[in-house]
């Protein structure tokens, strides 16, 4: 991929002057101690991608952070671990040194929410009381070579990033559970474990001092599902419908049914040849054997592995913004596979509605740390309520344990729990064997794209499967290679093409700019012009009125495992400590939503930018000053700060 200058592409044009000023004269009048900095934290999904992007937009890496300046950088590629440096001079140095380091804490989409509403950088850590620990690394998450930059917790929190989108209250004001009465020593990064009391509080956004939230999309992001097809020597694996080795999704092909019936507990075992929920092109219930779908490259439909191999997921044990966009696929894709009996219950166990439990204890069995603890799920007493899609992976399992009676998080085949992505992808990977001497190949999970093969070199890295989407059902493509079709990998492209079914929201509101929230209504075209829902709500015999269009997207060429990350951004800002830290800020994102280096580098991670409507929007009503909900310091009394006199970041 050829890259081009970044400046070019701004779209602010306050920001510009600024941007373009500092990367004239920053390399001779910024000595790196003078350095700024932009902090932020929260989602594990975006974390590489964010750590690369600082670095790109700074042209200068922060210390051992394993990244690179390389003309051999092509995002078509993949080209992972570096980033743009081409002959031409068309690279992230052409900025020159702003000055402006980016700082970014991977603690989970969960605590990113949690630091943002209360505006306090100690709740940038992962885990919850009364175990806590730091930022995942990778990426690196301090500058040790700036001492002001080298400690943590953070100065203040400048953004919280998240896969899922702020909780929306009766009174539009969101709020989370805060950690409080900390009890820890200065230096947190030389500690392991971060101790706090097991005392919280609910804790509301303070939009009297902060002014609204603010809640911007930030790429388009495919949830990659990861699979350890290795052979074990207790099971040889047949898979007729892997794709090109190296290649994203080549690992195998799944349908929505066999997903379903995997994350359902229905299907706990590669060998299975039971039969399975499915749906005919008219949307009529049909029923497959879970084997039907290993079929393609000329081979015909046999049992995955020749003897018993367990399928143990290995799921996010944290709030974690990816397990919102896996929930959301499941929540609106299963329930209509089911028969107009129920019989398979994959409403109640992907949604949560007809479902009510007391107390359910989840066994959380992490194999990276060897520990394994538990969570309580709290009782479930309105049947009406919904509990999917969720942050909260559990609440799945707490569903299942509740419609079945059976506990999938314990015993032979027992679900695994990891604290991160990162932990979720080496579960995933594991050849190595339990202490029972039983091989843990056949384990399937989902990770960021950016943390599974090709887009993560590293050999303990996780391959992706590619995975059928509803337009294919629709035509009748229900198995890998009907009608001479794969199914969906897992790429920017099928992520983009996802997005073709949400449109720009026009309000200005945090809520309005929840895309998870876009839901199909009768009558109403598809973004792209190409599906239609009829009048009466159905879509090739499947009623989609009520649906989210994100979580179901109907459009060929779509991952339907996608979603994005959101910035969560305060309209008005307190820069009495921090004089540039509206400016720093500004710059920033119009960087990186309109610059090509930062598209690049997203591409390069398995994700894909913002088309440009949704830029411009974006741009003209938080970005450029002037617009009346823009970004602002409250020292000028202006825009987000009209009418807010302290802003954050004021303690």
């Amino acid at each position: 991929m050829t890259t081009r200058s970044s400046i070019s592409r701004l779209r602010c044009t306050a920001s510009v002057l600024v941007l373009s000023t500092a990367a004239t004269f920053a390399a001779a009048v910024q000595p790196v101690a003078a350095q700024t900095a932009v902090y932020g934290g929260g989602s594990t999904l975006v974390s590489l991608a964010m750590r690369q992007a600082m670095d790109c937009y700074n042209a200068q890496t922060v210390t051992s952070d394993g990244y690179s300046f390389s003309t051999g950088f092509n995002a078509a590629t993949p080209t992972p671990g570096l980033l743009p440096a081409t002959p031409d001079g068309a690279n992230c140095s052409q900025l020159g040194a702003l000055g402006t380091v980016g700082l970014y804490a991977a603690v989970g989409s969960g605590a990113g929410q949690r630091a943002f509403i209360t505006n306090d950088p100690k709740q940038l850590l992962r885990g919850s009381a009364p175990s806590l620990s730091l930022p995942a690394v990778p990426p690196v998450f301090l500058e040790s070579s700036v001492p002001a930059l080298a400690t943590y917790p953070y100065a203040r929190v400048d953004f919280g990033a998240g896969d899922s989108p702020l909780p929306s209250s009766p009174t539009n004001t969101p709020s989370v559970t805060a950690l409080t009465n900390f009890s820890s020593v200065s230096n947190w990064q030389n500690q392991t474990t971060i101790t706090a009391s097991n005392a919280s509080s609910a804790t509301a956004y303070n939009a009297a001092a902060f002014g609204p939230a603010i809640q911007l999309p930030m790429i388009e992001a495919p949830v990659a599902i990861v699979v350890n097809t290795n052979a074990t020597p207790t099971a040889t694996w047949t898979i007729n419908s892997a794709g090109t080795a190296g290649a994203p999704g080549s690992a195998i092909q799944l349908s929505t049914a066999q997903l379903c019936a995997i994350f359902s507990g229905e299907v706990r075992d590669w060998s299975s040849t039971a039969a399975i929920a499915a749906l005919d092109n008219a949307g009529q219930a049909r029923v497959q054997t879970f084997m039907d779908d290993n079929t393609g490259n000329g081979g015909a439909a046999q049992a995955y592995v020749s003897n018993s191999l367990p399928i143990q997921i290995a799921f996010r044990s944290d709030g974690s913004g990816t397990s919102f966009i896996l929930t959301n696929f499941l929540a609106n894709s299963c329930p209509q596979l089911d028969d107009t009996a129920g019989s398979h219950n994959y409403a109640k166990i992907f949604t949560g509605v007809g479902v009510t439990f007391a107390s359910t204890v989840v066994t959380l069995n992490d194999q990276v740390t060897g520990t394994t603890t538990t969570t309580t799920i709290a009782a479930k007493t309105n049947a009406s309520a919904a509990n999917l899609p969720s942050t909260t992976f559990a609440n799945l399992i707490a569903n299942i344990k509740a419609v079945k009676g059976v506990d999938v998080s314990t015993g032979a085949g027992g679900w695994l729990a990891g604290n991160g992505t990162g932990e979720v992808a080496d579960t995933v990977n594991s050849n190595a064997q339990d202490a029972n001497g039983n091989y843990l190949g056949g384990r399937i999970g989902y990770v960021s794209n950016d943390f599974a093969k090709p887009y993560n070199p590293a050999a303990s890295a996780p391959l992706s499967a590619s995975v059928q989407n509803d337009d294919q059902r629709a035509r009748g493509v229900y198995h890998p290679g009907h009608l001479g079709e794969s199914f969906v990998a897992p790429t920017p492209a099928s992520a983009d093409n996802a997005f073709r079914s949400v449109a720009v929201p026009t309000g200005t509101t945090y809520t309005a700019w929840n895309l998870y929230n876009q839901q199909y209504a009768a009558g109403a075209t598809l973004a792209d012009g190409v599906t239609v829902v009829p009048a009466d709500g159905k879509v090739s015999g499947v009623n989609v009125v009520g649906k989210s269009q994100l979580g179901l997207p109907i459009i060929a060429g779509a991952y339907p495992v996608t979603g994005t990350t959101f910035a969560y951004l305060y309209s008005c800002y307190n820069t009495a400590s921090a004089p540039t830290r509206v400016a720093d800020i500004t710059n920033f994102l119009n960087w990186f939503y309109s610059s090509q280096d930062a598209a690049s580098v997203l591409q390069n991670n398995g994700f894909n930018a913002l088309n440009s409507a949704f830029v411009t929007a974006i741009s003209s009503s938080y970005l450029a000053s002037g617009s009346g909900t823009a970004i602002a310091a409250s020292s000028t009394q202006v825009d987000g700060c009209s009418t807010v006199a302290a802003g954050a970041g004021a303690q």
